[in-house]
């Protein structure tokens, strides 16, 4: 059985269902329920969320510490794959392209990073099991769903995944502001993964040693770098231009 995700508070359980996230059940304190606010209790009544009261001593511990605010939600995890049951599932053929993050921490990068693979036709995303953002509830949301939808793949060593895509015929591109070429100037109608970097730190040297290649984007301005996210977007919108084309 899946491992359920729990959104603690009133303003991010609100949050979520308005984004639209699977909730199961929401999960009031028994006495507080006219503390709530309505527009939470009636969007919970419009989308058929069941709620159940418990006491406040058996919130507190599901809250495990945080502050709960009188309400928890819960809804099941969105299932991760090994890599191999991944690459069974990839045509070869039609040049797969995939992002494969190294250490990304704030959730928010992952959805948003998940966000624009999804739009630009990646066919999935490799994350670290540990040291790593995962599919948390505020990470499926800023993905605006597109979580639902773009593999995500789980490996124990980041290493060694990446030697396991290039033996499989993956040309790996590593995001680096030192890198030999522009992003541009990179032919990437191949079957390629593409390598992001830290927040603010970029990517681990061994992991920058592994790449095939390292691409940079250009900063013409006075900041020296973009944020994560953006550059993900920037490359694989390059990737959408190059094969458009």
């Amino acid at each position: 059985m899946r491992e359920q995700l729990r959104i603690i508070g009133r303003k991010p359980v609100l949050e979520a269902m308005q984004a639209g996230l699977p909730l199961q059940t929401i999960y009031i304190a028994a006495g507080s329920k006219d503390n709530m606010p309505d527009k939470l209790l009636k969007t919970a009544e419009k989308a058929r969320i069941r709620i159940k009261y418990l006491d406040k001593n058996a919130l507190q511990r599901m809250a495990g510490g945080q502050n709960h605010q009188g309400i928890i939600a819960e809804m099941q995890a969105i299932a991760t794959l090994e890599i191999d049951e991944f690459l069974r599932s990839l045509d070869m053929s039609k040049a797969p392209a995939l992002a494969i993050l190294d250490g990304i921490e704030d959730t928010r990068n992952l959805g948003a990073i998940l966000r624009v693979a999804d739009g630009a036709g990646l066919a999935g995303v490799v994350i670290p099991r540990r040291r790593s953002a995962s599919l948390t509830p505020g990470a499926i949301k800023t993905s605006a769903g597109a979580a639902f939808h773009i593999p995500v793949v789980e490996v124990a060593n980041l290493n060694r995944a990446m030697k396991r895509l290039q033996d499989e015929g993956f040309w790996l591109i590593g995001a680096d502001m030192q890198g030999e070429k522009r992003i541009w100037e990179h032919d990437l109608r191949g079957p390629v993964g593409f390598v992001l970097g830290r927040e603010g730190k970029g990517l681990h040297r061994l992991i920058r040693e592994k790449c095939d290649f390292l691409v940079s984007i250009p900063m013409l301005g006075k900041v020296d770098s973009l944020n994560v996210a953006t550059a993900a977007a920037v490359m694989f919108y390059e990737l959408v231009r190059q094969r458009s084309t």
